[in-house]
């Protein structure tokens, strides 16, 4: 006797309907520059609803999505969800401009090289401060490549 195995979890459960004020809000929300309070957001709508039942809606909504609506001290924003907050600081990059006197050290060093500090200073005709080597051997665009076999062995 074989058993028939009648499945109930079928069923796809779509998005609810959002209503056009809900979206409004959240809208709103979503352009904002700085997080906003319930009366500024009722101003913008124009709405004799609860803008408070409205936003508690979107913030369910949203609740397991990677942008949360969290509202801070009375004022509502989308934000990061908590948990992917590692996510973003790896995403985060500053770029620094370097000095004239750092390019044109480089210059020198990917022309004459292998080459000394002392050399590098004798081509440019200037002493140039100690963090500039540090700077380019820093972002790895520079190595030592050994000792000069001279009077103090100077590194290369």
């Amino acid at each position: 006797m074989i058993k028939k195995i009648i499945k109930t979890n079928n069923i796809v459960k779509f998005p609810r309907n959002v209503s056009k004020i809900e979206r409004q809000v959240e809208a709103i929300l979503f352009a904002a520059v700085e997080p906003l309070d319930i009366e500024t957001i009722e101003n913008r709508v124009q709405t004799n609803l609860s803008i408070k039942k409205i936003l508690e809606n979107i913030q369910t909504d949203y609740s397991n999505r990677g942008i949360n609506l969290v509202c801070i001290k009375d004022k509502w924003s989308f934000r990061t969800a908590s948990d992917l907050s590692k996510l973003m600081s790896l995403q985060k990059s500053t770029q620094k401009k370097l000095s004239r006197s750092t390019i044109e050290t480089l210059a020198i060093i990917v022309y004459h090289q292998p080459v000394t500090r002392s050399e590098i200073e004798e081509i440019r005709g200037v002493a140039f401060a100690s963090n500039t080597l540090e700077i380019l051997l820093k972002l790895q665009w520079v190595r030592p490549a050994g000792r000069k076999d001279i009077p103090g062995k100077p590194i290369l």
